[in-house]
């Protein structure tokens, strides 16, 4: 991946960041802001998953995209524990 969608996954996930910091005081008494919240807290969770594998080697990203154990997605993937 080139470093310009670097940059732009690290501005995304920056611009999230600011957002959810907006949002944190209202949590609280509004269940929209909380509903708002949480969409950010998963896109800032998928823009940092797609950042580390710009990171893996491309041989590596090659390999683990033709590979036969395609195992589905879930949501937990994105968070580290």
């Amino acid at each position: 991946m080139s470093s310009k969608q670097e940059q732009k996954l690290r501005q995304s996930i920056l611009k999230y960041n600011t957002e959810m910091l907006k949002l944190k005081e209202d949590l609280v008494y509004s269940e929209e802001a909380n509903i708002r919240y949480n969409k950010l807290v998963v896109k800032k969770a998928i823009c940092k998953k797609a950042l580390e594998e710009t990171k893996t080697p491309f041989l590596e990203r090659l390999l683990k995209k033709f590979s036969h154990n395609k195992e589905k997605k879930l949501i937990c993937d994105y968070f580290k524990s």
